[in-house]
């Protein structure tokens, strides 16, 4: 059954999407129809804001008073963790914020829900994350996340590979204390058999950008992951397929979160 369409009034409340690009984020999409469902009078809009100009724009952001909250995309989900008010314990653990929401008192309160999304969007098609080895490719604000979710969800081993090294080690050690466990290390992006492997950068954004592993080493043992919800199928998406191997679209990731945002936005909207 397809949602009514919300009719925008004088009392509709704002949620934004931030982000530099923009054109490929689904959020709206997908939690606009959630909203109506709902009968909750927000519509969810993206945002373009360079990075360069995050601190004026957060100024205006909070200046908008049926301004509700807003999603975080790249590049912004660890700058933002400073210009917060003030962080939700997971979003303080993870050091990057996906959700921004104006609490009942008028302040900015950062949240964190990509981990959780990753994790239950894998589990809704199916896949099993206990015990299973992983190579992630990334260590930005999304990759920070899941790499706490998939440790808390009882994954054995993650690897975790990126262009600087000291970035996935700090990653690494940062995982492995709160855990209390040797769970991840710093690595090179070379699958091995039986691993799911998490596209976490931004690489696929583009036709023209390089794939983020060496789709030669991709074989049918693997699970290829993406953060990138748009283009639905990334091009190590299309690679990792013909190789053989289960593939996982970024699109998972936001249907898998998407239901809990809209449920957190909705908790302080009010009518005026």
């Amino acid at each position: 059954m397809v949602a009514p369409a919300l009719a925008v009034n004088g009392s509709t409340k704002i949620m934004g999407v931030i982000g530099d690009p923009i054109a490929q984020v689904m959020t709206p999409t997908t939690i606009n129809p959630i909203f109506a469902a709902r009968g909750a009078n927000i519509v969810c809009v993206p945002l373009h804001i360079d990075a360069r100009e995050l601190d004026t724009a957060w100024a205006g952001l909070k200046a908008l008073r049926n301004l509700i909250g807003f999603g975080i995309t790249l590049p912004h989900k660890q700058a933002a963790l400073a210009l917060c008010d003030s962080l939700d314990p997971l979003a303080k653990r993870v050091g990057a914020v996906n959700l921004v929401r104006r609490e009942a008192d008028g302040t900015f309160r950062g949240y964190q829900f990509d981990g959780k999304g990753f994790v239950r969007g894998l589990k809704a098609q199916g896949h099993t994350l206990s015990g299973s080895h992983c190579l992630m490719v990334g260590a930005g604000g999304a990759a920070i996340a899941i790499a706490f979710a998939l440790a808390e969800e009882g994954a054995a081993s993650l690897t975790i590979a990126n262009r600087t090294r000291t970035k996935a080690e700090e990653l690494a050690d940062a995982v492995n204390r709160a855990m209390g466990r040797s769970f991840a290390r710093a690595g090179d992006p070379r699958p091995t058999p039986g691993e799911i492997i998490i596209n976490a950068t931004s690489l696929g954004l583009s036709a023209s950008d390089p794939l983020p592993i060496d789709a030669s080493l991709v074989d049918e043992t693997m699970l290829v992951a993406e953060v990138i919800a748009k283009p639905e199928v990334t091009p190590l998406l299309q690679a990792a397929h013909a190789r053989g191997a289960r593939v996982h679209s970024g699109i998972h990731m936001i249907r898998g979160q998407v239901d809990l945002i809209a449920a957190h936005i909705a908790e302080v909207q009010t009518d005026s």
